[in-house]
């Protein structure tokens, strides 16, 4: 018996282009993630399916993965423009607008949203000019 009858096997060209599959570190970290859900697409793709095959449905993957990130991000970035506001309450506004956040189950900057808006139009500015003529703190 000689060295070379020890060697694994002759491979051809086109085995090794299988076997050195190449993905993006995004690809893995993708493919890391759909196989905590339990589909995992590098890891379990098969040898026996056509390369070809293969190929497709990899891209296929990765686009409809794209899809969703891009999806998740303008989740994220939401579709209206908010802005970070700092101003000054007294301390009884500020127990009321806690006390109807609580009963309303609003974020109190929706309230104040909401309120904003009905104010806005000029039947509500006039009622706001009566309001602030009040003399209330």
């Amino acid at each position: 018996m000689s060295l070379t009858d020890l060697k694994k096997g002759a491979k051809g060209k086109g085995d090794k282009a299988e076997q050195d599959k190449k993905f993006t570190v995004d690809d893995f970290i993708n493919d890391a993630d759909n196989y905590a859900k339990g589909v995992p697409q590098l890891v379990s793709s098969t040898t026996a399916a056509p390369a070809g095959k293969q190929l497709q449905e990899l891209e296929l993957d990765q686009a409809l993965d794209i899809a969703e990130q891009q999806h998740v991000r303008s989740k994220r970035k939401g579709d209206k423009p908010f802005r970070h506001a700092t101003f000054t309450l007294s301390e009884q506004a500020i127990k009321q607008l806690s006390e109807l956040a609580e009963e309303t189950k609003l974020a109190k900057s929706h309230i104040l949203r909401i309120l904003i808006n009905e104010l806005a139009s000029d039947e509500q500015r006039q009622r706001l000019t009566k309001l602030l003529a009040t003399k209330i703190d």
